[in-house]
């Protein structure tokens, strides 16, 4: 493989519907992207709102129809996706715009477009994505307060990168080979131990839930004991951790994947300036794979030598998850009205702020 061979492809030239945004809104980014299907544009979150505006009012476009909405995990960004169609021209785009993991922050196009108040929904229940300005983000599909999301790669049942079957021999043979080395046990396998939490929500869950039924309650009060059940089961969960379970790792799950995607990104953009073949090219990413994790069972091997840093912004995103469940609970168990449900929210959100400054 020459050199040449592994040059980035020019990007695609602006496509009809991108020429027309270009023209209109000057001063704004529109990316054409390369795509097998529809026209496809990248925008800035800043400007998605004027985009997405223009797409629907702009009788050159006249998009009037939301066929999906979607969201893709980067590791260190997420990514949302809408897919237009026009019925006056017959013709479609996808617009996509990305926002960092730790500010998943994107505005709602549920005001002009009614169809995106359940995508959007839906879309923030698997990704973790939060549309600005949308009425109403509660979840279709799962209880809240689970404390993840469905389709993140940092999810416990999810593999970490999408590639990485080939190489999860190679890294567990590591993993026994510094243990052997440095006579330490084997780290507990803190995806396993996810895995295992996970299903013990999901049977309190559908226990809680039965019981609940059986019982005759409401929808809503059915609702509130399974959320007060998973706090419960949270909170003795950070008393007491899992049988097994080993001192927090330095770096989190999230960190954890975002750091690995950049080792694999470094060693392939490393194996390809080398010109590898493709089978040098998955030796070479998994050897460094396998240098990464004994790296970091060597650190978590040793002894803390600094007390714990404050919490990254997706886990005080996540803090404050659990804080507004769990004052949403209370409030609808004392049978609050809405405004007063608010405002018990709001002081238990001031409070949590307050000690955690």
């Amino acid at each position: 493989m020459t050199q040449e061979a592994v040059e980035v492809a020019p990007a695609p030239e602006p496509g009809p519907i991108a020429r027309v945004l270009q023209e209109a809104l000057p001063g704004v980014s529109i990316e054409p992207l390369e795509a097998t299907g529809d026209e496809t544009i990248g925008v800035m979150r800043d400007d998605f709102t004027r985009v997405m505006e223009h797409l629907f009012r702009d009788e050159r476009l006249a998009f009037d129809f939301l066929r999906c909405q979607s969201g893709v995990d980067y590791l260190d960004e997420l990514e949302s996706v809408c897919h237009l169609y026009s019925f006056t021209h017959r013709r479609t785009v996808t617009v996509k715009t990305r926002c960092p993991y730790a500010d998943p922050h994107v505005p709602t196009v549920s005001q002009p477009e009614a169809a995106a108040n359940w995508h959007e929904r839906e879309t923030h229940e698997m990704f973790g994505i939060i549309y600005d300005g949308h009425p109403d983000l509660r979840p279709l599909l799962t209880e809240e307060g689970l404390g993840y999301f469905l389709l993140r790669k940092s999810h416990p049942l999810a593999e970490i990168e999408e590639w990485q079957e080939d190489y999860l021999q190679a890294v567990e043979e590591a993993k026994r080979q510094m243990a052997a080395a440095s006579g330490h046990a084997p780290i507990v396998d803190e995806k396993a131990m996810k895995i295992q939490i996970a299903q013990q929500k999901a049977q309190i869950i559908k226990k809680t839930r039965d019981k609940a039924r059986a019982d005759g309650l409401s929808t809503e009060d059915e609702k509130r004991v399974v959320q007060e059940a998973l706090a419960k089961f949270e909170e003795e969960l950070a008393a007491a951790p899992p049988a097994g379970a080993v001192a927090a790792p330095a770096m989190s799950k999230v960190e954890l994947a975002q750091a690995k995607a950049k080792v694999i990104k470094k060693a392939r953009d490393e194996a390809r300036a080398q010109g590898k073949s493709t089978e040098d090219e998955k030796a070479y990413v998994a050897e460094k794979l396998k240098e990464f994790s004994a790296q970091q069972e060597a650190g978590a091997a040793a002894p803390a030598a600094a007390p714990a840093p404050a919490m990254s912004k997706v886990e005080l995103a996540q803090a404050k998850a659990k804080v507004i469940t769990k004052a949403r609970a209370e409030a609808r168990g004392q049978g609050m009205s809405t405004e007063d449900e608010k405002k018990f929210v709001a002081e238990a959100l001031k409070k949590f702020s307050e000690e955690n400054k």
